[in-house]
């Protein structure tokens, strides 16, 4: 019979974690642009048995994450707060009506590759553990576990990784009962009947601490198929097919103004090859704010700072001119995004003069709606033409708390006519920021959306709303960035054309794809009202 898999996860990050990311659970915290709790359930693989996921009661799932849950066969449970760890296993045994099963339990702020299923009556330990913090440490001598104090010598002291297997849960809960619900005595006391055995994680990840989160999951990469991260500690290393827009890149960093540099990671120079350029820069062990808009739950406070942070940046841009900049409003929106149409048209086989249709709404072809949407963008200012990051969305925006300060990664560095610059119509860059902060970019790449396909260009789509989108999209709206409104900045219509316009580029993903034209539609039929979303 196959184990039952808990997930303890009933308690929330500890404050460090908060203050970044919100009041989560520690198997909500965002990992390569899913939940932890997705990356566990994979690490179960495909032959589990029944999965168990404990909450805090006070915490209500996004209903996104509720249909990823049940997607996943995980069922989960509310467990009362202030529970201690011990106590909360014993309530989820009880109330599951699982006593007479064996159990395999992960900690929700643990990742071990590929856990062995088989195994019973055995606990993952690791002996080089992260210094300066309260690791649970064991010694084991012929099946018994006894705690490991500072008394004990390095070299025999084990750290409790947060994987476990027994065999017997009835006796689990007796044994927890006994102390009073305190893990790590409940562990030795079941150890004094039933004899375990420690094993070396496989894999091991922890995200129970602010340092270690961030080490963590450098360990997954959100790369597209078409670019390469590779990443240690300390560098990471950007490569792709597309030589020119590596080259493009690596230039933008490498001439940035030295007072603009406190906004990027260091840039440690190209990398060049027989087969593909690449770059590197100092890895940032930060949040990207896709990360805290996708999963976080921040207030409407912190979103004012975030914000604040990218108009610092965007401010800074400006005393930075080049009037050979290309100003043509045509060439840089309008014509690039028909150029994109087409491309997305050749490959689709769709039709870019037919009527859309989105939620029951008829909509012009596309190539009209690219047309009219242009026609929003008054023209290019020599005002509107300074330095310009060209591809400033949440993804590419890393925020660090403690100094309020943005650092953004992977710029455009290339003009109107793909020529290699870092200069354009900084518009383009508060387009690119509505089209997160409004537009809901980042919601579709992490595929938290629902899409229903009634005809070639017949579409109903949901996309996720809650109190802290809301508070996101408000914060961004009311305030001015690099001195201009969204609306003045014509951030809307530029988003649709972006929407539009990076069809092609997402060939990897067609249901992501068919999603972002699906969004277009819904910002256009917005258009009018520049505040809605």
């Amino acid at each position: 019979m196959k184990p039952v898999s808990l997930i303890l996860s009933a308690a929330y990050v500890e404050p460090e974690l908060e203050a970044e990311f919100g009041r989560l659970p520690p198997a909500f915290l965002p990992l390569g642009n899913r939940r932890l709790y997705v990356h566990q359930r994979a690490a179960f693989g495909s032959e589990q048995g029944k999965i168990f996921l404990s909450l805090p009661e006070d915490f209500e799932p996004d209903a996104s994450d509720l249909d990823e849950l049940a997607r996943m066969n995980i069922e989960v449970v509310q467990v009362p707060v202030g529970l201690t760890l011990g106590q909360s296993l014993i309530y989820v045994i009880n109330i599951t009506a699982i006593s007479g099963s064996s159990l395999v339990i992960l900690h929700g702020d643990t990742l071990v590759q590929g856990p062995d299923l088989t195994m019973t009556d055995a606990v993952a330990v690791e002996f080089d553990v992260p210094p300066g913090y309260h690791w649970g440490y064991i010694q084991e001598e012929s099946g018994r576990i006894t705690l490991a104090n500072d008394a004990v010598e390095r070299e025999h002291r084990m750290a409790l990784t947060g994987f476990f297997a027994f065999s017997n849960a009835s006796l689990l809960v007796q044994s927890l009962t006994r102390v009073g619900g305190n893990f790590l005595q409940g562990l030795i006391a079941y150890s004094n009947h039933q004899p375990m055995r420690t094993v070396r994680s496989d894999g091991w990840l922890d995200f129970g601490h602010a340092s270690t989160f961030h080490i963590s999951r450098q360990a997954i990469t959100t790369e597209r198929k078409f670019n390469s991260l590779v990443a240690d500690r300390r560098m990471i290393t950007k490569s792709s097919e597309d030589q020119i827009k590596i080259e493009a890149e690596a230039r933008w960093f490498d001439r940035l103004p030295p007072p603009l540099r406190v906004f990027t990671p260091a840039y440690l120079g190209m990398v060049t090859d027989s087969h593909r350029k690449a770059y590197r820069t100092e890895y940032l062990h930060l949040p990207t704010l896709a990360d805290l808009y996708v999963f976080g739950r921040l207030s409407r406070g912190a979103w004012d700072r975030i914000l604040a942070g990218c108009d610092e940046f965007l401010s800074a841009c400006l005393p930075y001119e080049d009037e050979s900049t290309d100003a043509s409003p045509a060439l840089l929106y309008l014509e690039k995004t028909l150029q994109r149409l087409e491309d997305f048209a050749r490959f689709s086989g769709l039709s870019l003069s037919e009527p859309c249709r989105l939620d029951g709404v008829w909509l012009p072809g596309l190539e009209q709606i690219a047309r009219r949407t242009a026609e929003s963008i008054s023209p290019v200012l020599s005002e509107h033409q300074t330095l310009v990051h060209g591809d400033f969305c949440f993804s590419n925006i890393f925020y660090d708390i403690r100094s309020e300060r943005i650092r953004v990664v992977d710029p455009r560095g290339l003009d109107a006519r793909n020529n290699i610059s870092a200069y354009g119509d900084r518009r383009y860059d508060i387009g690119k920021l509505h089209h997160s902060a409004v537009g809901k970019y980042d919601m579709i790449m992490a595929g938290n959306f629902t899409l229903n396909r009634h005809g070639p260009l017949n579409f109903s789509l949901r996309l996720p709303e809650n109190d802290m989108i809301r508070s996101v999209r408000g914060a961004f709206l009311e305030r001015t960035f690099a001195g201009l409104r969204p609306q003045v900045a014509c951030a809307h219509p530029i988003s649709v054309l972006l929407f539009l316009s990076m069809l092609p580029l997402h060939y990897d993903d067609p249901k992501r794809q068919t999603a972002l034209l699906a969004n277009a539609m819904r910002l256009f039929l917005n258009l009018d009202d520049r505040v809605s979303s």
